[in-house]
């Protein structure tokens, strides 16, 4: 089934995750067209629906025009919007030929509240993030229609009013390095078809571009970085490839099977923000009182971590990565530097105090 093969080669990680409720009814009409905004995509069919009832309901009597002036949105959009407001949400709405303009034909009547399954609002969270993700609503909606019927089953059931939305919740991400829409489909594609590909690298380490050929086995995204976790033909092991950096992809009409014991969490548990490789070591940061309030707010930093909390108040994060990403584990610690200590491993209580004096070095008189 198609659910489950996307499941398996499409993964999305927000870390530390925060739980946030993004409300959406499946049969509500999409818009794809672009705003001003560079790599965004319109995707506000509830504030749209929102903005018409007011309107109306106002009895400033609309039309196609001046509401698709009001919105930005072409006046087909416009007429999707209203069959969608008096077909699925009954408007008695009609058109009053004297003034030119929509009405409710019957006096006060309001947006009624929506019946959501759990299964709906899980699948325009998760595809509303994935759409700002790739800047692509076609990504973001096949996932939303994938997660719906993964959901679909789950018998419980909210209340939704739609007047409250598109007013009262946003999402602000980290910064990241933006993809080109049709390169990260023909990536995703390919790793739900297993088929290999080739493709130019850039590597900001080595600054060199190079050839590679690879079979993606997951698309993950991290905090807004799409990577394609491959293993590299030439290589003979597993990399992750930034999507960001990858130029002049094609598919090869080459089939691939999975590398033998593969498994997505066991990989991904290797490495701390997507720095891996080398031998395992094991990794003890211990937050004072003060920060440890925070950091206990916050699952997980990484996926095997353990925690303990001590009498004093503070707190002992532990967990088992690959040694080349010390690293990343150094620029964490120094985020929360005075009130954090590396205890483990020594290599990276070294690495930390490097950083420190190279820092402070460059804030000498």
């Amino acid at each position: 089934m198609i659910t489950t093969r996307i499941f398996s080669k499409i993964s999305i990680n927000m870390t530390p995750p925060v739980t946030v409720v993004m409300l959406y009814s499946p049969s509500m009409p999409i818009n794809t067209e672009s705003n001003n905004e560079e790599g965004r995509v319109y995707l506000r069919p509830f504030h749209r629906i929102y903005r018409i009832d007011r309107e109306i309901a106002a009895e400033t009597f609309p039309n196609a025009r001046t509401l698709s002036e009001l919105l930005s949105v072409n006046q087909r959009t416009v007429k999707r919007d209203l069959d969608f407001l008096r077909n699925e949400l009954n408007a008695p709405l009609v058109y009053d030929y004297y003034k030119r303009g929509f009405r409710y034909k019957k006096s006060g009547w309001t947006l009624p509240l929506q019946n959501l399954s759990e299964g709906e609002i899980l699948a325009f969270f998760i595809a509303e993030n994935a759409l700002r993700f790739t800047g692509n609503a076609a990504q973001a909606l096949q996932l939303k229609q994938a997660l719906i019927k993964l959901s679909s089953r789950l018998p419980e059931k909210v209340l939704v009013d739609l007047t409250m939305l598109g007013e009262n919740i946003s999402f602000q991400n980290l910064p990241f390095i933006s993809v080109e829409p049709k390169l990260l489909q023909t990536v995703a594609q390919a790793a739900i078809n297993q088929e290999s590909v080739e493709f130019d690298y850039y590597s900001p380490h080595s600054q060199k571009r190079t050839h590679r050929q690879a079979d993606i086995h997951l698309l993950h995204n991290f905090i807004g970085d799409w990577y394609a976790i491959s293993f590299d033909r030439a290589k003979k092991e597993m990399r992750d490839f930034h999507v960001g950096r990858m130029s002049n992809l094609k598919v090869t009409k080459n089939y691939f099977e999975t590398q033998k014991k593969w498994n997505a969490d066991d990989y991904l548990r290797q490495g701390f923000y997507m720095m891996r490789g080398g031998k395992q070591v094991t990794v003890e940061i211990l937050f004072d009182s003060y920060q440890a309030q925070w950091i206990r707010e916050r699952h997980a930093f990484h996926m095997g971590e353990q925690r303990e909390d001590l009498p004093d108040g503070s707190l002992r994060l532990k967990f088992q990565i690959g040694e080349k990403g010390l690293e990343a584990v150094a620029r964490f610690c120094l985020t929360y530097a005075g009130n954090c200590i590396a205890e483990k491993p020594d290599k990276l209580k070294k690495l930390i105090k490097e950083k420190l004096e190279a820092a402070s070095s460059q804030y000498k008189d």
